[in-house]
């Protein structure tokens, strides 16, 4: 994933969360203990009213 743009990160996590009636408004990468040596912080916005 770390050869997408922002609106393709985005669009990827969107397919994740849409069942959930969510909307993806924000994806990044950050440092973190796995195998991987990183994770990725999801921002949405939950169902029809727009909470966080």
């Amino acid at each position: 994933m770390d050869d997408l743009d922002k609106s393709e990160l985005l669009e990827r996590f969107a397919g994740k969360y849409i069942h959930d009636g969510c909307q993806v408004i924000e994806v990044h990468k950050v440092a973190a203990d796995s195998l991987s040596g990183h994770a990725w912080v999801v921002q949405f916005l939950e169902g029809d009213n727009g909470q966080r």
